[in-house]
């Protein structure tokens, strides 16, 4: 056991809970201090006097967590255009998902960290959650190697719906300013449910020609539907004229 978790107050509670997070992350860990290391937050660090937390971790995850998901990506979508490809990168690995993720895996409950900064978390937006998620696929991958963390991150991100993840919307508005000089216009077809649960259908056009409709609980959702209907069919058509 490493000697700064010796001052740690929980003791071999915190090594049960440990062995927790292992099980949730689905990886065991051969050296398990690269996984206390991950988990170190610099308030906890410096109020405790030990020398290194998880900064350069975090770094390195940063780094193998974007080169596994371009791996991914690249292989699921051998169609895609570099830029829907950046896209769908950038929203998996943002901070907003991370968190998520982070959440969704309980994270927050095995970082080292102190009181004040543990109370922060709790007030107001800190991106604690996000960086330790980063410095423990660091730290996976020091501790496996690339194979064991691209497991990973592909078994957690593959009930992602990605075609979600695009965003139609500005994806069909680009198309069809470049195509024909004009912006899509949507108009909401009809509105149904109760004020808890509504159902929107909403319709797009371009040059005046509907070319999708889409349902969802807000215009927003039902739009987006609709401008997913319309890209693909305008984009189909384009390749089939080529």
């Amino acid at each position: 056991m490493p000697l700064w978790l010796l001052k740690n107050t929980v003791g071999k509670k915190k090594r049960k809970t440990l062995d927790n997070l292992i099980q949730k992350l689905g990886v065991d860990f051969t050296d398990r201090s690269l996984l206390d290391k991950a988990l170190l937050h610099r308030s906890y660090s410096s109020r405790h006097q030990i020398a290194k937390d998880n900064e350069r971790l975090e770094f390195l995850g940063d780094s193998i967590l974007n080169a596994c998901v371009s791996d991914i990506l690249y292989k699921k979508f051998p169609d895609k255009s570099e830029g829907d490809l950046t896209k769908i990168r950038a929203k998996i690995v943002s901070r907003k998902a991370l968190k998520e993720w982070g959440k969704e895996i309980g994270i927050e409950d095995y970082i080292f960290i102190s009181d004040k900064m543990k109370k922060s978390m709790k007030e107001r937006e800190t991106h604690i959650i996000e960086n330790t998620m980063e410095s423990v696929i660091g730290a996976m991958y020091l501790d496996s190697g690339y194979g064991t963390v691209y497991n990973f991150i592909e078994t957690s991100i593959k009930d992602q719906d990605f075609h979600k993840i695009v965003d139609f919307k500005s994806q069909l508005q680009e198309f069809s300013v470049e195509k024909y000089g004009e912006i899509p216009k949507y108009t909401t077809v009809s509105e149904s449910g109760p004020s808890h649960n509504k159902r929107f259908t909403v319709n797009v056009a371009v040059r005046e020609k509907i070319y999708g409709e889409g349902t969802g609980s807000s215009k927003k959702a039902a739009q987006h539907e609709a401008a997913k209907a319309a890209y693909k069919k305008l984009v189909k058509k384009k390749s089939d004229k080529e």
